[in-house]
């Protein structure tokens, strides 16, 4: 039995954009661990996987206490977006100090990224059928997730550790391409 959605289209969009999320947080979390190593702190890995959680918490609860002008649709991308940067502006912290802040400004896209994705599934899918389309959104991060940790980790032996956060933020931001609502077409207006 197959889940029943609006339509195709409506499952590419927040799928694409979720797995994009799920691999952008698969490899932070790998090269957090080359950083922090690197840097010789590799028990202060722990202060910036923490400044993650933090961020994510936060950006969460104030995600969900905004009443919203934009649409459902428009904001996933954005939130993508702005999880890319963060993770490609980590690549240039100078410390783990600087690391941990950059990765708590990521985390307050994390969770209002995962939300809306389980919103737009919930919408999208037909009646009887949110429960499936919950487990796409779901099954779409943790593969993500996994699979930016596999190639995260083909990264860190052969890469700067900046073109590692920089590869690593293409995910989310192709995820966003690709889900970005499409334009409506308008005729062109009288001559």
């Amino acid at each position: 039995m197959g889940v029943r959605f609006a339509g195709i289209a409506d499952v590419r969009r927040f799928v694409l954009v979720t797995v994009g999320v799920g691999m952008c947080l698969g490899s932070l979390s790998l090269f957090m661990v080359a950083f922090a190593e690197r840097h010789a702190q590799l028990a202060a890995v722990a202060w910036a996987e923490a400044a993650l959680a933090a961020g994510s918490a936060v950006g969460g609860l104030t995600y969900g206490a905004v009443s919203w002008r934009l649409k459902l649709e428009s904001r996933l991308p954005l939130l993508a977006t702005g999880l890319a940067l963060s993770l490609a502006a980590a690549g240039f912290a100078p410390d783990i100090g600087v690391l941990s802040v950059l990765g708590g400004i990521a985390g307050l896209f994390l969770a209002p990224a995962l939300t809306t994705a389980y919103m737009l599934a919930d919408e999208a899918a037909a009646a009887g059928a949110k429960t499936q389309a919950s487990a796409w959104v779901n099954t779409a991060f943790n593969t993500g997730s996994a699979a930016g940790s596999a190639y995260a980790g083909l990264l860190i032996e052969r890469l700067a550790l900046v073109a590692c956060f920089a590869i690593g933020a293409l995910p989310p931001v192709l995820g966003a391409l690709a889900g970005h609502p499409p334009t409506p077409h308008r005729p062109p207006q009288g001559t």
